[in-house]
């Protein structure tokens, strides 16, 4: 499936909410740097935010027309919660192409309000100095759980309509998800397994907006994790979200997402990630701020 094929202009085709995970990366080409998408996977009422980041990478690359370029770090903000009943809106600003780099705004919009702010930036790849964290040791995926933080709050049926998508689209395994992470080594460490379930089309750009969509998936509770006990009586968000690419990437076989959280204060918390491909290289680094805080009386 090439980049094309997720933003050909086509007054006649609308967009349906997704069957498919890659379909959860559908964009339809308004105009020049100009896209709309759907944001049907997350809960009832609010989008979910690996979604909102996943296509807002997407349209930043399909305006990078060196193929040789490829996504090496992102950084949005989630500005307010999303609507899954509603298109959103991606506009693509182009700061500059340069002989190595190339830079893209992207706001994400719905109801004329913005949603989402990212940052990217592509580049060619060169030939320069190697070295890497190792991967850590981590039980087999089978000894994992499904992680209930992952289901929102259940539809009429029983089970969101998000729940189950997720389900059918994304594999992830967690070790004790309810117990909170212990200090070890004066630092907290988390770890799971995830995948995208559906074989994924072999693109650069599709793997890194796959991965994206991921990486979202587990850093609030991450930055809970000490305290979860907690949970019930916290509001919890995205604030904003980073990801560094380091090599390529595989989203349907299984990836180690190392977390810790160094700090949660003053009614924010901060998680970091590393994912690393079956053969232990270190292929991303995610770094995510979350919004912890008492709920507040209405």
């Amino acid at each position: 499936m090439s980049n094309q094929q997720f933003g050909e202009p086509d007054q006649q085709t609308s967009l349906t909410p997704a069957e498919d995970f890659t379909q959860q990366l559908l964009l339809r080409k308004v105009d020049r740097d100009i896209f709309t998408g759907l944001a049907n996977g997350g809960g009832p009422i609010r989008t979910y935010g690996g979604q909102v980041a996943a296509q807002s990478l997407m349209a930043a690359g399909m305006t990078v027309d060196d193929p040789g370029r490829y996504v090496h770090s992102l950084h949005g903000y989630f500005l307010r919660p999303g609507r899954t009943e509603d298109p959103i809106t991606y506009l693509v600003e182009r700061p500059r192409d340069g002989g190595s780099f190339s830079s893209r705004i992207v706001r994400a919009i719905q109801n004329g309000e913005t949603i989402f702010m990212m940052t990217a930036s592509f580049s060619v790849e060169d030939w320069g100095p190697e070295h890497q964290f190792t991967q850590p040791l981590a039980p087999p995926p089978e000894d994992g759980v499904w992680d209930p933080f992952m289901d929102p709050e259940p539809d009429a049926g029983g089970e969101s309509a998000a729940s189950r998508n997720r389900r059918r689209w994304i594999d992830l395994r967690l070790f004790d998800p309810e117990k909170p992470v212990e200090m070890i080594d004066g630092r907290y460490e988390r770890m799971a397994w995830v995948r995208i379930l559906q074989e994924l089309p072999n693109d650069p750009l599709i793997q890194a907006c796959a991965l994206t969509y991921l990486s979202d998936l587990t850093m609030v509770p991450t930055a809970l994790s000490p305290n979860v006990q907690m949970r019930p009586h916290l509001q919890m968000a995205s604030i904003d979200h980073a990801v560094w690419f380091h090599a390529p990437i595989q989203a349907d076989q299984w990836l180690l997402f190392a977390q810790d959280t160094p700090v949660a204060r003053g009614g924010h918390g901060l998680a970091r990630g590393l994912f690393y491909n079956p053969e232990g290289t270190l292929i991303a680094s995610v770094v995510q701020e979350s919004l912890i805080r008492g709920q507040r009386k209405k």
